[in-house]
């Protein structure tokens, strides 16, 4: 409501300032008061405009962006079923993930280890998934591999065909017989 009284108002002083500058020509620009009425309804338009474009860049948007910083892409979400966090798996063991996917089609779930400074993908998947919750099933293989790993879940942050993913969050587990 005060946007539409701000447009109305800004409107009105276009027309004021049509006429201050209709003034100012008729005058052959030698009325200081002419050219000091047409510079201060100038002024209040550039001010009006001004506070209308910053009220529709900031105010009522979902990510408090302001019309100069990008957008954050949105985040995936997603719940361990079991608290597999710090727990000791085995091979054979399976992890629910329920998966909250506001965006992209695929997630991806590994079991890492850091060998000798490196990552070594013990084993993972690939799941597509459809917007909303999904549940994904991911089964322990890790080899003969016994020790500390890293289960991470990435998925894949644009629709354009770029096969990259991206870390989204990582939990240590344990490796056992």
């Amino acid at each position: 409501m005060k946007r539409t009284f701000a447009i109305i108002g800004l409107a009105l002083l276009g027309v004021a300032f049509v006429v201050a500058s209709l003034w100012v020509m008729l005058s052959g620009g030698h009325s200081a008061r002419a050219v000091r009425t047409k510079f201060r309804i100038g002024g209040a338009m550039l001010t009006l405009s001004a506070m209308i474009s910053l009220t529709s860049c900031g105010a009522g948007n979902e990510y408090g962006v302001s019309c100069y910083d990008p957008a954050p892409p949105p985040e995936n979400e997603h719940r361990w079923s079991q608290g597999v966090a710090n727990s000791e798996l085995r091979n054979g063991d399976k992890v629910v993930l329920n998966y909250e996917c506001r965006f992209g089609s695929e997630v991806k779930i590994s079991l890492i280890t850091d060998d000798e400074g490196e990552d070594r993908v013990l084993c993972s998947q690939t799941y597509e998934v459809t917007k909303g919750d999904n549940q994904l099933e991911f089964t322990i293989d890790a080899g003969d591999y016994r020790g500390r790993a890293e289960l991470c879940v990435e998925y894949d942050k644009y629709e354009d065909g770029d096969e990259s993913f991206w870390p989204f969050a990582c939990i240590f587990v344990a490796i056992v017989d």
